[in-house]
Formats: C-alpha cells, structure tokens, sequence
C-alpha cells in the first residue's frame, strides 16, 4: 500500500490552510494560527510549539537559503528533520539530496545516515536502513537513535535475537524512565510478532541474560506456557526488566461481554424491507443540462478544488458519461451564491457544491434550488437544509461513529475519550458519544490534550486514575490481591479506549497509554492515524476509513493508484471525493437517488439519509508495523 502521510501539503500556502480549514470543515490537524514574522528561525520555532512540521520545515529551508555554508548545511538538516518528523520524507528526500556527506562534520553525516534510514525504514526497505546505520556509535550522542533503527530493522529483517540485543543496549543509555519503558515495549512489540525458532532459541542461548531473558519469556508467551514453566523463568531471571510482562501474559483475558443485543448493535442506517414506504424528504427534479461544480479557485484550498474535480471527471469517464463539467468559482460565501445563479441561468442540470462549510450554509440559506444540489460538506446541527439539498463529506464524525459501532459490536460498551482541545475535537467527540449511546454504550470520562507533548501525559494519567506505587512490596501484594483482569494502579471501569489523534500525535499518546498500563485494552482512533504502513510506535490501534485506503488488489485497489498520481494522501482523499460526488450527482441527474438508498463507494459506503444527508460507511482495521490489517467481523472473532 502506498504510505499516506499526514502532512499538510506542499501546493499549498500553510498560513492560508490554517485560516480556512477551521471554519471550512476539511480535516486538518493544521488547529492553530499564528502570524509570520520577520526571522524564518522565529517562524520554525512557533511552529515546533503547534506541531507544525510542514512550515517549520519551509521556514528552516528558509533560513538556510539567507546564509552560507557551514551554517545553512545546520539548516538544511534541520528542515530534513523536522519534514521527516511529518512524515514527509519525499520533502526531506529532495533536502538531503543537495547535501553531499563530504559538506557535512561528523555530527552532520550521522545525521545524515539517521533520516535516510527513517525514510528506507518508511518504504519498507529494513535492509537498505540498517546499510545506512554505522555500527559503532559509542561515543556520539545519538547513538540511541541510531540503536533504536537498528533495532526496528533487525525486527523486519526477522532477526528477532539481534534486534533484541540492539534495543537492551540502548537501554543502557536512556535516563529517562518513559523512554525506557518504551524501548521495553519496543522489545516486547518486536518478540510478540517474531518467529521464535530452534535456530533463534539457540542463538539467543550464547547472548548476555537479559537478552537471554526476553527471549525466553516472548518463547513461553508464545507457547501458552504453564504458570510453573513461567515461575521457573521468574527465578532464573530475578530482577529482569521482563518481569513486569509476567502479569499481563500470566493473567487470564477478561471473558468478553455478551452483544448487546443478539443481533448485534442496529447500523447506523437501515434499508427498509421491500414494499416499505421511504420517509418522506422534499426532493428536487433535476432538469436536462450539465453538471456545474462550485469549488474554489483561487487561495489556499484550490489545489483541494482541483482533486475533486478530477476525481468527478474520471468517474465520469469511467462510466461511459458524456458528462459536460463546469467549474465555478466558490471561494466565499457571497461568490458560493452567486456562482449558484449565474450555472443555473446557463443551464445546469445539478449543481455540486460548494466544498466550504461556510460557503454551504450560505448557499442554503440563500432560497430553495432550483435543481438539486450535492454540497460537498455539512451544516452545522440546527441548520435544517432546504428541498433539494444533498450533503456528502468527508466527516471525521462519520469514523467516529464507526469506531463506536465496530466497539459495540464486538461487546466493548464503556469507554474512555481523549480528543484534542479545538472545534474538531469536540465534534468528533459529540459524534461517537452519540452513536455509542444509541447502540447501549456510554462514554465513562474524557479529557482533552493541547500544546507540546509534554503536557500531554497528565490528561492521560487523569483519565485512567492512575496512581504510582513506589514501594515493591506494597505494589506485589496490591497485584496478588486484584482479581483477575484488574490493573490494582488505574481504573479499571472501561472497556476500550477512543482518541482522536493523527498518526504523529498517536506516536506520542500510544506509548503514554501503555506506559500507565492501558497497553492491553482496545484503543480506537479516527482515519487520520492511517498512514497506510504502520511501525512499532503505531502498531495495534484500531480505526475506520475508506474502503479505497484499505483494498489490496480489490475493486477500489485501482481508484487509490489513480488519486495517488500525483497527489499526496490529503489530496487523494479529496480525488476521491469527487469520484463519489459523480457517483450521486449522476443519481439525482436522473432523479433516482431516495433517503435510505445505499450506494458502494470509494469513500465508503454511501447511506442517503431521510434528510438528504449522505453518510459513510466504512471499513475497519488495525496498524501493525507494515501494511494495516482489516480486522474480521465481530461475529467471526
């Protein structure tokens, strides 16, 4: 599959995205804007506080352009850095290539090394990544960030005894107690998917014990071992930093609670049975005439405007369509209006459009169509939209929604929520509460998380109750005490977890939730954590997206090679999009499109509601270190 990543993209001015995405409804992470200022060096750092690896990279580029070498190679490397930190390695690719490692001191070509090894690593090529990495780093101050890679490498390569040892002596240079439980997890995230055979066994017999001891521990936890055989690891590796694994895989699972119904939770939208009679909804007759798209064509979100157009042509030719397309332009609420008259006085048979929110609840507050419209984005809730007026997105609301139907289904009814603190968060947030407590669910606590990182942990200690329990006696006999499936130091009142959170933010906020004992409870997030390949920081979680970003080989295999020519992933979304706005723009052409019908698109599939509101709905899965795993039916688990 090919890596989709969550930057912001590279056609388009940041500054501007920031100022419209907030009120225009597109899914952004870009929630913060702030002015420009005069130094580049100024606008990198502010930028580095928000999280905002595209223009903190732009601006280091830019700094480096106003000076001369030796100090603009210091910032070149650092526009590489914080472009891969965004997972934008196409942009950090294009960087280095300027940068010949004869240019660079010592510090700077290990530099160097490290981000071309990130990006091989991202392209799934482990052993052009460990060709990249040195073996000998003793004395430099990255060498755990070399370790670490080498570790991850050694996973792919399936050398699970190598990688093992590598990430054990890393520990040995971390001083940072959530740093190393980290790299512990790492270990064990590694041993858990590796092929522990005879010759792996073997090799790890002649390595230092506490290599020797995880990979004893991973074998009996991939045998199903006895408590004896685990007892007997126990005493033979005393104070081994595994020894806080031996809870969690000597435990038995919690059984898993009963459906909530036998059925299982209702869908989102239900098909009538045959003869029934459909709600009624004010529809509009479209009329003979072309297809009149209102996109923006000017600004920051043209290039947004450009993937849905033609996304809508070449659906349009795909079905054989002669279909005759024009654009206008809708860059603002007042231009969104008048760009509605002036197609429907040269003849427009349905209008699509506008892509703003905003600019849609202009358009639907300025009279009944006159023919009908499919607006590419949503009211806000209160806004009843007029006869005719049809609205399709790409909602984070409706992953979400799915995310609570997908839990429900499978027996998890509490949750816990950690969205962030902006207008996105608290829609998303509305949204699975919403549909969790339709299905019999209820959300039990949620926090929300803002600014750096390292706030982040305490919203999330908040929401699990966690408490620290320094005395090793007192904590052993709290853990023998607990029944069964009961973590003694958090709450233990829920049944999987909700966040919303981009793949970069989930880096962070993954390890949080394990590191205060969450590591074996379902963790669901929205579509933006998909990169379309996963690693060991991302491994695990559980999310719902288009069927497009999901199928391999399958009927919309071809779909994503088309919106990802080009394009990166954000403006592929929005190629599709527009495949699917041609979808319905050709029902209701031929006034065959009714509330309840059900459409498959690349996008999801398409359920007309019975006030004209298209959701989606979509298909779930789970990251792993490579490629994401569609997870099986909740009734074939």
């Amino acid at each position: 599959m090919t890596p989709r990543r969550l930057t912001p993209i590279a056609a388009l001015m940041l500054a501007a995205l920031a100022g419209c995405a907030a009120g225009s409804g597109l899914p952004s992470y870009t929630s913060s804007s702030y002015e420009s200022s005069a130094s580049p060096l100024d606008d990198a750092q502010k930028a580095l506080m928000h999280n905002d690896y595209f223009r903190a990279s732009r601006a280091f580029e830019q700094a480096a352009a106003q000076t001369a070498p030796p100090q603009s190679n210091e910032y070149h490397l650092r526009a590489a850095e914080t472009a891969t930190d965004g997972n934008d390695y196409s942009y950090a690719g294009t960087i280095l290539d300027t940068l010949p490692l004869a240019a660079l001191d010592p510090q700077q070509q290990l530099r160097w090394r490290l981000l071309r090894a990130r990006a091989l690593l991202a392209r799934n090529d482990a052993a052009g990544a460990l060709r990249m990495l040195p073996e000998n780093t003793a004395n430099s101050p990255l060498a755990e960030r070399v370790l670490l890679l080498r570790g991850r490498a050694l996973f792919r390569l399936n050398d699970p005894v190598g990688a093992t040892q590598t990430l054990v002596q890393r520990e040995r240079l971390l001083g940072v107690p959530a740093m190393v439980s980290e790299n512990r997890d790492a270990i064990w995230s590694g041993l858990g998917a590796a092929p522990l055979d005879a010759s792996a066994l073997a090799r790890a017999g002649n390595t230092d014990p506490v290599t020797r001891g995880w990979i004893e521990l991973a074998n009996l936890s991939h045998r199903n071992a006895s408590l004896e055989m685990y007892d007997g690891w126990r005493q033979r590796y005393p104070g081994h930093p595994a020894q806080d694994r031996l809870a969690s895989v000597m435990m038995p699972t919690a059984p898993p609670q009963p459906p909530i119904n036998q059925a299982g939770p209702a869908p989102a939208y239900v098909t009538p049975p045959p003869g029934a009679t459909p709600p009624a909804f004010n529809g509009v007759p479209a009329r003979p005439g072309f297809y009149a798209l209102l996109l923006p064509q000017s600004g920051g979100l043209a290039a947004y405007a450009d993937s849905v157009h033609a996304g809508f042509a070449a659906a349009a030719a795909r079905a054989g369509n002669p279909a005759d397309v024009r654009v206008y332009d809708a860059s603002n609420p007042a231009a969104a209006v008048s760009a509605y008259s002036q197609a429907i006085s040269e003849g427009a048979g349905v209008v699509v459009g506008p892509l703003l929110k905003a600019n849609v609840t202009a358009l639907s507050q300025a009279g009944s169509p006159r023919t009908p419209v499919l607006a590419l984005n949503y009211l806000d809730a209160g806004h009843v939209a007029p006869a005719g007026f049809y609205q399709f997105g790409l909602a984070p609301e409706d992953e979400a929604r799915a995310a609570a139907e997908d839990a429900a289904a499978r027996g998890l009814r509490r949750a816990l929520v950690l969205v962030p603190a902006n207008e996105r968060g608290a829609r998303v947030q509305a949204a699975f509460s919403q549909r969790l407590s339709e299905l019999g669910g209820e959300v039990r606590d949620s926090r929300s998380y803002s600014g750096e990182f390292k706030d982040w942990a305490t919203p999330i200690s908040s929401l699990l109750h966690y408490h620290a329990v320094d005395d090793k006696k007192k904590l052993a006999e709290m853990r023998a005490s607990a029944a069964p499936g009961v973590d003694p130091q958090r709450r233990n009142d829920f049944d999987f977890i909700f966040i919303d959170a981009g793949a970069n933010q989930a880096r962070q906020l993954w390890p949080l939730f394990r590191y205060y004992h969450a590591e074996r409870v379902a963790i669901y997030d929205t579509a933006t954590v998909n990169e379309g390949h996963g690693d060991q920081d991302l491994a695990g979680i559980r999310f719902c997206d288009a069927p497009w970003m999901l199928d391999n080989g399958g009927t919309w295999a071809s779909l994503r090679g088309d919106a990802l020519n080009g394009r990166n992933a954000e403006l592929a979304r929005f190629y599709a999009l527009g495949d699917d706005a041609f979808l319905l723009a050709l029902r209701l052409s031929q006034n065959s499109l009714h509330p309840l019908d059900e459409l498959p698109g690349g996008t999801g599939t398409l359920r007309v509601g019975d006030d004209g509101t298209v959701h989606r709905g979509l298909v779930c899965a789970q990251t792993t270190e490579g490629q994401p795993r569609l997870l099986e039916a909740a009734g074939a688990q």
